[in-house]
Parts: structure tokens; sequence; C-alpha cells
């Protein structure tokens, strides 16, 4: 009760943040003092019809009107900065002074002029280290999804395209297969306003053996599959990297705001093919009419296989969307913009047909509705300059599917969900499983802010403070299979069915303040953004847990043409519904296994034991993220921009193995009668096993560090080329927060005793620097980018891999899991033989140093007037892929690079 009057609390406090201060504060600008921002947006001396204007020092919106004017009211005096944006055209941002009239041109991001972007873009998000990057920039990367459009960001690996396996974002982390799952999970994807959840996705074939995997295709225990996100209408992408505002929640990573075309714009449609894919694109932008808004519609058919002459494995992807946007009420005081869009997914791997003795087919088909709207209304009164609202539903279908033939030795499977000891019948040696998981995973999210100013003496404050709430549950049927031809099961653990529908759902209460603070000090700019979040989920219930994240981003202008900034934070990233609600661990022991060939006399006697794997200490996994950089301009056209970064996640999510004691009666056949079923021998023994389970447990820690640059030199106009300069060195190190146990039954030894042994973890170094120079001739719509990548440094080691335990637990019947600690001489007596001892390979001790690598890219985008457009690509264009020799394993050679890839696209606009 404690905690729901503290959440209560918390959130009317930051409803009304300031309120007490500003009255009190004697230096408020009077409205008598105030002034008006005015202007007009226009394109060829046409005015722009809906640009967005953004006055940054006090975080006020507003659009222009169907005269292209915009208007900033009761202002402080002073000198502001706005930046103004519209859908197909390069963003600008221009100085303003209280009082004046300012016009602004904005020029069409084009390939028909000449200073048109086609890389990622140094960007500060309220202080926050970001790339932002836009539509030109995504159509000559030639994209087939958001995931391709990250390898623009400073220090990402450049890939071949791929559909085979879920695509995870990874921001500033170099992933292996136990941090890939941090990292996705920790981002947070936002499209048009709203989030995206995967809070309520349970499609795991077994979270007790198998954790959140499952033999198909699934993106359970992590973030947004980037695969099913088509490029190909999006207006822009902002990846923040640094500290992001205290308005984003529930990350521990990054942020991807990505808009989506909007505007009324001619019918496009796109045919792109590689050796890989197949894809077909068309959107148009409508006008509905005089102050009736616009409305952009489009579709999108993908079809991939990994290897066009096995089309075993195969993924499809089908989006359409419709976005509709408008500006209501005198002097554009309504904003809205509302998006629906439908996708399906289906992910298909089975056996090649020639070699399908196994059966084995995992698919996974998956669909999605999503709807969402957000909006602006211009109130314009003192504590309520511009009202935001976020509202979005998400609702999918997800179907998965995994068979296989089920041969060998005759086995028996139980179905009891509670501990007992029971006769269940034998199933045939071979006989085909399926299992089935349909979920209907629905999220809800709604979000309100309110963004007001006032002034202390020279100093400007610009407040934003709101309210979150985010509801997720899944509804589906769950796991099932045919009762009569159950999976086998895994390691001793067997398995149930679980309906979803019964799982509890999850909800989120999000209270959030932020100060941006601007003044000048020695007569140069000082900016701060501070603010506090504070997040609870389960407000209402006894699992309830909360977490709260201050952060701070502040830059100071050195001289005219030098910032340096720095930032601090916290972020928390709430337990999905499968880390909070995993299922039970089922251990099936035979108490009698008696197989004759006549069923008649046969007798299987299996005992069942149920653990509860609810781990009710799991906490919110809470990051801590600090950097620093610079970034200086010169010569108009070329910047500098160096930052250094530190992150440390110290309890990530992870499904850990915990091992338990159970005692299981053992039963003797006394004597056996032709057809009839065995007696059984009064003598009854007690067997003590050990059974092994996977829990949810903040069990991982995940420290990165690096320094990234951004060098843009600008376009040489002698030579019509652009160079760009980008990179990170990238160090991540991940380790166990928990002991690693481990014991093994050995033939002739008792079996009694567990080992202890430390935490164990690998270390992950990577420099990388991509050089990019860019031949654009404005006057024949034609641009040729040349991409050259050097991988300089690339280690990874592992630490901690021992053989024998530092400490031991007893097994014994009453369960107890006390550690003995044991003496070195001990540790040291303890053989190889023995069920403690673990074989570690000397691999394991040696670090693995690849030597430099270099690859090298080609990427044309040809414009046919206004009407048609040609692009291709070649990446590793001289087909570099030396054969290098591990220094872990040095009999071992591996085939560096890609392999060499090509891809056409073609465009018709009418």
């Amino acid at each position: 009760m404690n905690k729901i009057l503290l959440t209560l609390a918390v959130l009317w406090t930051l409803s009304l943040p300031s309120l007490s201060y500003v009255k009190a504060n004697q230096n408020f600008q009077q409205l008598s003092q105030q002034g008006q921002i005015r202007g007009n947006v226009q394109n060829a001396k046409k005015p722009v019809v809906g640009a967005t204007i953004t006055l940054l020092e006090l975080q006020l919106v507003t659009t222009s009107d169907s005269d292209g004017q915009f208007t900033f009211e009761k202002l402080p005096p002073g000198t502001y900065t706005l930046k103004i944006s519209y859908t197909g055209m390069q963003s600008a941002e221009v100085k303003a002074e209280v009082g004046q009239r300012t016009t602004v041109e904005l020029k069409e991001n084009s390939i028909a002029i000449a200073d048109v972007q086609v890389v990622g873009q140094v960007s500060n998000v309220k202080g926050a280290t970001s790339t932002f990057i836009s539509r030109q920039a995504i159509e000559h990367l030639q994209a087939t999804n958001l995931g391709e459009v990250l390898q623009l960001l400073p220090g990402q690996l450049i890939s071949n395209p791929s559909f085979s396996e879920v695509n995870a974002p990874s921001i500033r982390q170099l992933s292996d297969s136990q941090t890939k799952n941090t990292a996705s999970l920790g981002t947070s994807i936002i499209i048009n306003g709203a989030q995206l959840s995967n809070n309520a996705n349970m499609q795991a074939s077994n979270t007790a053996s198998a954790g959140v995997l499952s033999s198909f295709s699934t993106s359970a225990g992590m973030g947004t599959d980037l695969r099913q996100i088509s490029a190909d209408n999006i207006e822009s992408v902002e990846v923040i990297r640094g500290i992001p505002s205290v308005a984003y929640g529930d990350l521990t990573s990054g942020v991807i705001d990505v808009k989506t075309k909007a505007s009324v714009e001619p019918m496009q449609t796109k045919f792109r093919l590689n050796p890989k894919l197949k894809q077909v694109w068309a959107g148009k932008g409508f006008d509905m009419g005089a102050h009736k808004g616009a409305l952009f519609v489009d579709a999108d058919y993908t079809y991939a296989a990994n290897e066009q002459i096995q089309t075993s494995e195969s993924y499809q992807r089908f989006n359409t969307s419709l976005q509709y946007t408008n500006t209501f009420g005198n002097r554009n005081q309504l904003y809205t913009n509302s998006t629906l869009a439908v996708g399906g997914y289906y992910d298909d791997s089975k056996t090649d047909p020639d070699l399908a003795v196994n059966q084995t087919i995992n698919q996974a088909e998956n669909y999605d509705l999503r709807f969402s709207t957000n909006g602006r209304w211009n109130v314009n009164r003192r504590f309520a300059r511009n009202i935001q609202y976020v509202f979005a539903a998400q609702l999918g279908f997800q179907n998965g599917m995994q068979q296989r033939l089920n041969t060998g030795d005759v086995s028996a499977v139980s179905n009891a969900l509670t501990d007992i000891t029971q006769e269940v019948g034998y199933l045939p040696s071979n006989y085909l499983q399926r299992i089935r998981i349909e979920g209907r995973p629905l999220s809800l999210q709604a979000k309100l802010s309110d963004n007001f100013y006032f002034s202390t003496g020279s100093v400007q404050h610009g407040i934003l403070a709101g309210v979150q709430y985010a509801f997720d549950k899944n509804y589906g049927a769950g796991k099932y299979f045919d009762q009569t031809l159950p999976p086998k099961a895994t390691d001793g653990l067997g398995f149930r069915g679980r309906s979803f529908d019964d799982i509890p759902g999850l909800h989120q209460l999000s209270g959030f303040i932020e100060d941006q603070i601007s003044a000048r000090i020695a007569d140069r700019e000082l900016s701060i953004v501070a603010g506090l979040r504070y997040d609870h989920i389960q407000p209402f219930q006894d699992d309830n847990k909360f977490a709260i994240s201050p952060r701070i981003n502040a830059s100071y202008t050195v001289w005219d043409n030098l910032k340096v900034r720095a930032g601090y934070g916290l972020s928390a990233k709430l337990p999905t519904l499968i880390y909070l609600y995993p299922e039970n661990a089922y251990a099936d022991i035979f108490s009698l296994n008696y197989y004759k060939e006549n069923p008649n006399e046969s007798l299987a006697l299996m005992t069942t034991r149920v653990f509860n794997t609810v781990n009710k200490k799991l906490e919110i996994a809470t990051s801590k993220k600090a950097e620093i950089g610079l970034d200086y301009k010169w010569n108009n056209n070329k910047r500098l921009s160096l930052t250094y970064y530190q992150d440390n996640t110290a309890n990530a999510y992870d499904m850990t193995q915990y091992y338990n004691f159970t005692t299981v009666p053992r039963y003797t056949v006394l004597s056996q009668e032709a057809n009839e079923k065995p007696v059984l021998s009064n003598v009854v023994k007690d067997s003590l096993f050990v059974v092994d389970y996977n829990t949810p447990t903040n069990n991982v820690h995940v420290r990165n560090k690096g320094f990234e640059f951004e060098l843009d030199l600008g376009r040489f106009a002698s030579i019509r080329t652009a160079f760009t300069l980008t990179g990170a060195y990238s160090y991540t190190k991940r380790e166990g927060n928990l002991p690693y146990v481990y014991g093994h039954q050995v033939a002739n030894q008792p079996f009694d005793k567990l080992g202890v042994f430390n935490a164990r973890g690998q270390e992950h170094e990577l420099f990388i620097s991509t050089l990019r120079g860019i031949h654009h001739i404005p006057e024949i719509r034609l641009i040729i980018s040349l991409t050259a990548q050097t991988i300089w440094i690339d280690k990874n080691r592992y630490f901690n891999y021992t053989s024998r335990p530092y400490a031991i637990i007893n097994i014994t019947k009453n369960g107890n899991r006390e550690v003995i600690p044991l003496s070195e001489a001990e540790i040291a007596a303890i053989p190889e033989t023995s069920g403690l001892y673990i074989s570690v390979a000397d691999t394991y001790h040696r670090e693995e140093s690849w030597k430099p690598l270099w690859l090298f890219n080609m990427k044309v985008t040809k414009e046919f007037g206004k009407n048609y457009g040609f692009s291709f690509y070649v990446n590793n264009i001289t087909n570099n892929r030396p054969l290098q020799a591990s220094t872990r394993s040095p009999t071992e050679y591996e085939k560096r690079n890609i392999p060499i890839f090509f891809g056409s696209e073609l465009t018709f606009k009418f």
C-alpha cells in the first residue's frame, strides 16, 4: 500500500512540477514584457503548408498555416533558435529575435540539388548524441528494412541484406549470443510517436528448459524484430545513442525514432532485386482538399530466401499503412497525425525435401495491427503552451509451430500438473511431434505531456512534464500439442500446455519532468537539459516494482565554432511478461520403467515434481550512461564531432540455470505373469535427484565503453565530391553476476555434490573506420558513393573459465544450498575424473585477434528526369575474402569479410 501511495504522490508531483517555484520567483517576465516571433516558410517562393517549427530553447512547437505563416506568442525577450522541418525537404535552423519577422527558405531534399544529404548527419536531440538519417540517405542506401538503416551509424559494421534470422538492434554494444537479447530488449523503437512493444511476446517453447528460445524464429525476450519494418515509407530516422530525454522510457540502450511519409506526394513504385530478395513497394500521398489534410497510403511485399537454390528456408513480409495528417482550428491550434498499419510476416524453415528424414519444420506466422494517433494542441496558456498526446494500440497474431520426427528408444511422457507418481503409457518408438504456440499480444499506451516556460533573469526555462500509461497482455491460446503424441522431455523436463490468457497483464505507470535551461555565460551559450523519470510496474499488485531515472545533458559554446558537451543518466527497462511469469518446470522421472513387447505386460510409473520458476526478487534492469564530447565547425560546411562514452548495465535479464533437489520413489518388479501387469515389491526406496531448470534472473552484467568520431569535410565543388569519415572504438565486457554451478553423474561415483565456479564472461574489442566519398552531379541527377570500411582491431577473449570449483554445495534431502568454500589444497585434489571437474579447452584461455581487414562498396543512384530512377550497389566490390588463421585455434582458418553481393532497384513516379 505504501508503494501505491508513493506512486500516486510522485505522479501528482510530476504533473504540477514547478508551480510553487514559478510563483515564488520574482524574476518572472510579465506579459507586458513578452513578444512574438513571426515568420513564413517557403520553397521556391511558394508557401509550405504544414511545416513543423520548433523553438528549441523553450521546447515549443507550431505548424505553418495555409499561407506558410507561423507565430510564437508571449515569448520572453531574447534570441532563439528555430528548427524547421517538412516531409521531403532538408531541415533548416535559423536564429530569430523576439519582435522580428523571419523568412525561411526550405530546399527540397532531392538528388537535383548540390547539397543533398545521403549519409547520417550529426544531431544532438536535447543534448544527447544522436544521428539523423533522411529519406534521401535511406533511398541511396537501398535499405530493405529498418535494421539496414543503422549501418549509417558510426562504428556499425556493413553487412549484406539477410532475412534468415531475427534482426535485433544493437546500439553501442558488441553483441554475443548472451548480450544480444540485452541490447535488443533495451532499444526503444518509436514510430510516429508511438513506442512499439514486445513486452507480451511469449513465443518460447519451454522457458524452463530452453529459456526464451524456440526452434522457429522468435523475438521473445528481445526487442522488436527490425525485419518487420520496411524502410521505403520512412521519411526520417533519429537514432539517439547518448542520454535521451526523460520523455523516453522503458529502455537501457538507445532510441530509434522513426517518422514515416505523411505529405502529399505523387505515386511512387519501387522494384528491388538481389540474389536473396525480391521486393515491390508502392506509395502515394493524397491531398484530401482544402483544410482536410493529407493521406499517405503505401504497401510493401518482400520475399527473401537465404539461398535461392534452396527455398526450404524463406521469409515473406507484407506491410501496408495509411497515415493521415491535418491541422484544425484557427491559428493552427490542433495538429494531429494518425497511422493505421497492418503487417504479415511468414518465416519458414524446414528440412530440404531431398533430406527429409527427420521431417523437421519450423514456422512462424505473425500478423500485427497497429493504430496510433499523436498530436499537439497549442493552448498558449502560461502553464500550458503546448499539450501533446499519444494514444496507441498494437495487436499481434503470433503462430509458431515446430515439428520433428521422434526416433529411437521407446519412452513415456507424463501430463501431470502437480506432484504425483502415476502410471503412464508408452509412446511409439517413431512418431511425429508438433508443438504449436499461439500468442495474441495486445499493447495499449497513452501519453500526455505539457510544455511551458518561464525566465529567471536572463535564464530561460523550457519545462516538459508528462504522464504515461502502458498495458501489455497476451490473450493467446498459448502452447498446445496432441496429448496422445506429446513432445519428449528435454533433459528430464517435460512439456505442458499453457494458456497465455491466464497470465496477468503488465501495467506500467510513469511520470516525467524536464527543464531545458538556456543561458549565456561570458557571452557564450550554455544549455542544460535536466530531468527525472519515474516508472512503476504492476503498481496495484504485490509484485510491483519501480525505478527512478535522473538524466542530464549540458553543452557550452567555448567559442563560435567549438562546443563541448557532457551527459549522465539512468535508464530502466521493465521486465517483460516472459521474465515476470515464466512457466513451471516439470521434472518427469521414471519410478519404474518396465517395458515389454506385449503392452499388457508393460508398466511405466512416472513421478512428476513441479517447481515454480518465478523469481520474486527480479529487479528492473537499469543502465548508467555517461559521455563527454566536442563539436567543431569550420569553413561553414566542415565539422568534427568526438564522443567518449561509458554504459553500465549491471542487472540485465537472463534465463539462468538453477539447481534443485527432490526425492523420487523407486519401485522394483517382484514377479510377472504372462499377459499381465507385473507385481511390484513392497519395498520402495526414495532416491535423491538433482533437477536443473531455467529461472529469470538479473544475471548479466554488461559494460560498454568507447570513442566515436564523425568528420564531415563537406563538398569540394571542383571535383563535385563530398567526403565523410566516421568510426568508433568499442569495448564490451559481459559477465555473470551469479556463480556458475555445475555437477554431473560419473559411473561408480556418488553424485552428492555440485561445484561452484567463478562467474564466466567475455570481452570484445572492435575499432572500425568508414570513409565515404560521395560524387554528385545534380545537373544529371547522379550520385555515386564509394565506401571503404576498415576493421583495425577485432579481439575477443574469455575469462574465468576454470576446470575446478572454488566451493561446493552438498546435495541433501532437505535442500540446503549452503556454499562451502574449498581450500587451495582441496581444489587441487579434485581429479579430472570427478563429476565436479569441467574439461575446459586451451582455446578458452587464448585471445582471438584478427588482422586488419578492408571492405570496399559502391552505390549508384541515377534519376532520369523526375519520373524514373535506377539504383544499384555492390558490396565487397574487390571480392576481398582473405583466409586467415585463428589465433585462438591456429589449425583453424576462417574466410573473412562478407561475400561479394549486388542488388538493383527501379523507381517510377507518376
